[in-house]
């Protein structure tokens, strides 16, 4: 019942920018889970490492638990937590893993770069157990983890790779599916080791070996944190006239060679791959370096593109039904005819809606 009510209450004042309904049901899902694992033991201590709205933290420790929340970046949602609730600013690098041993449990909830970290803080201790539930795909020293088989899916082939890692380290290790409002979740669960504690010593050589090989050399220099200061790359910080001409020219790709003499064609559907060829390097460096890349331009514009299984096309527009009709199911507002519609000014056959059922102006009033 606490529950419950916690989830009501955090759903209605939940100050972060983002989505409470993910969020809020997320994290009560996942101290459930955790709380039914640890069973009746008392005062189980616990580190959240990459802890964010540190949500996952208050519940467990109003649950009995004891430990601590670390986070480069402090969430203004922490001010309301009650003083008993322990989080902490903290970058965590290769130098300081050390500090969070002393805790029973190491949970890794959407850790990102700290997620193959997460068995090198459990092994620490013989002792240590952990909860780890990978998202973004990051390798030891930092870097963003690539694909190794092609046959796999990139978080497929990333699990597999998280996986092999913690057996290697010496844990015995489970995956579970979490029943949770993400497409990420999918844990692994350590809660013993693959080994006796006699040969401890052996595998802490063997971690530290692999550590010294990923980062080259024994040195936090060569592990990359994420930024204490989050970098914004949502494409504001990209020349709007560069934007706008990286959109005509892809749509004018799209519908090159169409029949445009009939009905209205929404124009050919091609991989990104493809279109990617179209755009010069030095534009796609910046772009990948301030929104993450063409593909996410071109979900930014989703009201002119369609991206479905790395396939773009363009986009058959929304009437004003239809927008009200999807914003009432997320429980939404969205003024329609507000912006002008591309289509009417950009496409060579116009918007195929007439004025009065497109959910964007036709024309300036």
């Amino acid at each position: 019942m606490g529950l419950y009510f916690l989830n009501i209450s955090f759903t209605q004042i939940w100050p972060e920018c983002t989505d409470p309904s993910k969020f809020v049901y997320e994290d009560i899902s996942i101290a459930t889970y955790l709380l039914l694992l640890w069973g009746n033991t008392p005062n189980t201590t616990f580190v959240d490492v990459g802890c964010g709205n540190g949500l996952l933290v208050y519940i467990l420790t109003m649950e009995g638990g004891i430990g601590l929340g670390v986070d480069v970046r402090k969430r203004g949602i922490w001010d309301m937590y009650p003083n008993n609730i322990k989080l902490e600013e903290k970058t965590i690098t290769p130098a300081n893993i050390k500090d969070l041993s002393k805790y029973e449990w190491i949970i890794g909830n959407h850790s990102d770069e700290l997620t193959p970290w997460i068995p090198v803080i459990a092994a620490q201790g013989y002792n240590n157990k952990f909860f780890l539930l990978p998202c973004c795909a990051f390798n030891l020293n930092g870097t963003k983890y690539k694909r190794r088989d092609s046959s796999k899916s990139q978080y497929g082939d990333y699990l597999e790779y998280i996986k092999s890692l913690c057996e290697d380290f010496g844990f015995d290790v489970k995956l579970d599916r979490l029943k949770i409002p993400s497409t990420k979740r999918i844990c692994l669960v350590s809660e013993k080791r693959a080994y006796q504690e006699e040969e401890y010593e052996k595998y802490c050589n063997f971690i530290q070996e692999t550590l010294n090989t990923a980062l080259r050399i024994n040195s936090n220099l060569n592990f990359k944190a994420r930024e204490k200061v989050e970098k914004v790359r949502n494409c504001t910080q990209v020349d709007k006239d560069i934007l706008e001409w990286i959109v005509q020219c892809i749509a004018k790709y799209l519908i090159q060679g169409c029949e445009l003499e009939k009905s209205w064609s929404s124009g050919k559907e091609v991989e990104i791959a493809e279109v990617i060829n179209l755009i010069p390097e030095n534009i796609l460096k910046n772009l990948k370096s301030e929104c993450g890349g063409l593909q996410t331009l071109l979900r930014n514009n989703h009201h002119i593109f369609k991206v479905i299984k790395g396939k773009v096309q363009l986009r058959y527009p929304k009437t004003i039904e239809e927008v009200k009709k999807t914003m009432k199911h997320k429980n939404k507002t969205f003024k329609v005819q507000v912006k002008q519609c591309w289509f009417y000014d950009n496409h060579p056959q116009g918007c195929p809606l007439s004025d009065d059922n497109c959910s964007f102006l036709h024309f300036v009033k």
